[in-house]
């Protein structure tokens, strides 16, 4: 089985936040409070990863929505801004 664009993308973006973090594998685990061996399977292999996950890493990286998936919004699209400030007043789900 191939991996899908975005499951590819999620493996890139993952390894190259950790490692603009200077983390290693196992550091970015233990942070995101993840098993072991996880970050290795994520970013190499088919990462099937679910919502809650993403943001336990994201929240490890201390990384927003708009770095993860490198987004860059001009003020030139209101609605794109309206929907993103949504997005950032959602709670969490524990």
């Amino acid at each position: 089985m191939t991996k899908t664009n975005l499951q590819s993308y999620l493996g890139k973006r993952i390894r190259l936040l950790r490692l603009q973090k200077n983390l290693t594998q196992q550091q970015l685990e233990e942070l995101a409070d993840l098993p072991l061996k996880y970050t290795y399977k994520l970013e190499n292999l088919e990462p099937n990863i679910k919502i809650k996950t993403l943001q336990k890493i994201m929240d490890a990286l201390d990384t927003d929505i708009e770095t993860f998936f490198d987004i860059s919004v001009t003020e030139s699209n209101p609605l794109i801004n309206q929907l993103i400030y949504k997005i950032k007043e959602l709670t969490p789900i524990k």
